[in-house]
């Protein structure tokens, strides 16, 4: 397993430009459902460059964002700083060695990284570091349809043959799950679990899929080091192949589990 400081390496401009931000819609529902008012705190784990602490910090007191990637944290630094919000806090650090706060948070987010961590000892610190009533917010992407149909599994059947048949994580490869998240959260003392489903619909072009799949673990620029032009000629036949136009649309879900103790 590749270090988790060395995922996504070069991946943290394009992470900004072409990943997915998260509807406005998300936001609302944590801040009604987990009674997040302007007094309280946060910590979003696997933060990324801030698709959630970000948005989440223009309505609650402060936000600490962790990544173990230093180059994430920089751009997350640099779009707050753009946006002019001075509480969020930004950490380089790897969410199983995070120290105990004080005082503790009462909501802590993992969007889209969950599957990147030693989940058992991630919930357990939790428990440490999280008010009595707090919850934790597991955010995933759901995707639902496709048109031109098929495409998405043609882009991704593409990026495994390049690979010869399995996705790097980096050098290494990524953890395979046997145990859902939501099981995960059954198993932990955050066991009264509720879901939260909002719906999205995103139009592609072929350049902003190919910045996406930059953002990603088996094609950030330091992932493909020299093969990245052949990756790139190879992406844009597949998908001028499945859409002539150049023209793409994702639908789906966000999907939230919120995990609470009894």
């Amino acid at each position: 397993m590749t270090e988790a400081s060395e995922l996504f390496r070069g991946a943290a401009r394009y992470y900004t430009r072409h990943r997915l931000g998260y509807p406005e819609d998300l936001f609302r529902s944590l801040l009604r459902v987990c009674r997040l008012a302007d007094r309280s705190r946060a910590i979003d784990l696997g933060a990324g460059t801030g698709q959630i602490s970000i948005p989440l910090a223009h309505s609650i007191a402060d936000v600490l964002s962790v990544d173990p990637n230093d180059e994430m944290i920089e751009e997350g630094r640099r779009r707050a700083k753009e946006k002019g919000l001075a509480n969020i806090r930004f950490v380089v650090s790897r969410s199983e060695d995070l120290p105990e706060p004080a005082p503790l948070f009462h909501i802590a987010t993992i969007a889209s990284s969950f599957h990147w961590m030693e989940r058992d000892r991630v919930l357990s610190k939790l428990c440490r570091m999280l008010e009595p009533d707090g919850c934790v917010a597991i955010i995933d992407r759901e995707r639902r349809g496709s048109q031109p149909d098929g495409w998405t599994t043609a882009m991704w059947n593409e990026m495994r043959d390049f690979w010869g048949g399995s996705f790097p994580a980096g050098p290494g490869t990524v953890r395979q799950m046997t145990v859902s998240h939501l099981e995960m959260l059954q198993a932990s003392a955050f066991n009264e679990v509720t879901e939260l489903r909002h719906y999205y619909e995103h139009k592609w072009n072929i350049d902003d899929l190919l910045g996406y799949l930059y953002s990603t673990s088996a094609g950030a620029p330091g992932t493909l080091g020299p093969r990245r032009d052949e990756f790139a000629r190879r992406m844009r036949r597949l998908l001028l192949s499945c859409s002539p136009s150049g023209s793409f649309v994702e639908q789906g879900y966000i999907t939230t589990l919120l995990g609470y103790r009894p």
